[in-house]
């Protein structure tokens, strides 16, 4: 992960010439779109070849998913959980305040050798460099050996949620500080385990534990969709809602898998805490949808329909646990049959909607969602009466009809410009 690809790169100007105009970086996709576009314009007299050619000039080929950039964030990645292992291991031949001092001065160094690879590429004019992004994730994990050092030190205990806590605020903090996308992804990862974990201190029940997953889900799209709308003085925060909307688009897949799960068994207090991001989840996800667009409310209303859906099915409660479907009743096949068309309704609209929002990495999530989640209930609930076979047979048939409603919707509508436009 790197900081965002859509960063303007100032190019530089020499004396006799006036200053070049601003380049973006664009996909090779995109790149080749535009080169067709700019011919087929020419044919139509639209555009002369200077201006093309200038126009052109505006966008240099990036790839947001290269070996090196994949390797690089991958090494970064050891290397942070090897730090944070290394101050766990408790680093005895050193006195509490060496190994603080030692671990601090490694954070501060990454710190500061990834804000000087980032001043070099931009005084160079190069785009979003994989080793920058490599250099702050890896200076945002070692935050976290920073906390966790500063926590023995205070003779605090390490397995306590605060402390992932603070290491997600500092995250967070750095991540906007040199809007960074890698840290922003730790930083919000590391949030939601906090507030998962929390939960469980709080309750041991999977109604609790799902609904705090689906409501960190809408908090996470209600968060992500206002960046759209930040003024223009924090335009650069604005790519920075792209993990938030997807992070939070995986929460809620994942409450909702273990909320359709037959659990009997659900006994205890549900606790403050999920009620308490609950409320803060749908204020938020209020505001979001009255000042969004429409492609926003979508989003909003995905996640809210699962935390809805969550929550229904958390109550609903069956007779029997996960593999003892021999003693389901009908209200508990009746609940597996509702909880396969939710889980199928919500999978499907984030599939559209990635593709919506041009964003594959949604669509897969959503599409391997629904496999896994139709293979788990083929085999934990269905298959006394279905076969796995026939439960994908059943399912592929209703994707099949969706689609070409859908595609007829498309076509109706496409024609019915047509003729207001005639």
């Amino acid at each position: 992960m790197t900081s965002p690809p859509a960063t303007d790169i100032p190019l530089p100007s020499g004396p006799d010439r006036p200053p070049a105009p601003t380049r973006h970086v664009a996909s090779p996709r995109q790149l080749a779109w535009l080169d067709q576009q700019l011919t087929d314009w020419q044919a139509e007299g639209l555009l002369d070849e200077p201006t093309a050619t200038a126009l052109r000039a505006r966008y240099v080929a990036h790839r947001r998913v290269t070996l090196a950039r994949i390797v690089l964030t991958l090494g970064a990645a050891f290397v942070g959980i090897g730090l944070i292992w290394t101050v766990a291991a408790n680093l005895d031949t050193m006195s509490p305040l060496v190994r603080f001092l030692l671990v601090a001065a490694v954070w501060v160094g990454l710190v500061a050798v990834a804000e000087v690879l980032a001043t070099r590429r931009e005084r160079v004019g190069d785009t979003a460099s994989p080793v920058v992004g490599a250099v702050r994730l890896l200076a945002a994990a070692a935050f976290g050996a920073v906390v966790f050092q500063a926590a023995q030190s205070l003779q605090v205990p390490a397995y306590e949620p605060v402390l992932v806590g603070v290491w997600a605020l500092g995250v967070l903090a750095y991540a906007y500080a040199v809007v960074g996308l890698g840290p922003t992804v730790l930083g919000i990862g590391l949030a939601a385990y906090w507030l998962v974990w929390h939960a469980s201190e709080s309750t041991r029940t999977v109604l609790g534990l799902t609904t705090t997953v689906a409501s960190a889900a809408l908090l996470g799209v209600a968060l992500g969709t206002g960046h759209q709308r930040l003024p223009e003085r924090l335009r650069e925060w604005r790519p920075l809602g792209l993990p938030w909307r997807e992070v939070g688009a995986l929460l809620a897949l994942g409450g909702l898998f273990f909320a359709a799960l037959p659990v009997g068994h659900d006994r205890g207090a549900v606790g403050a805490t999920p009620w308490v991001a609950l409320g803060v989840a749908v204020v938020l996800a209020a505001a979001a949808a009255v000042t969004g667009e429409r492609l926003d409310r979508l989003e909003v209303g995905l996640a809210a329909g699962a935390l809805v859906a969550v929550v229904g099915l958390g109550l609903w409660r069956t007779s029997g646990d996960l593999g003892s479907t021999s003693s389901l009743t009908a209200a508990d096949w009746a609940r597996a049959v509702v909880a396969v068309l939710v889980y199928l309704a919500v999978t499907s609209g984030y599939a559209v909607l990635g593709g919506m929002r041009d964003s594959d990495r949604l669509t897969w999530a959503a599409t391997a969602a629904l496999v896994l989640f139709t293979t788990v209930q083929a085999f934990a609930v269905f298959a006394p009466i279905l076969s796995g076979a026939v439960l994908f047979l059943a399912v592929g048939v209703v994707l099949l009809a969706t689609g070409v409603l859908a595609d007829r919707g498309r076509r109706r509508l496409v024609a019915e410009g047509r003729e207001a436009r005639s």
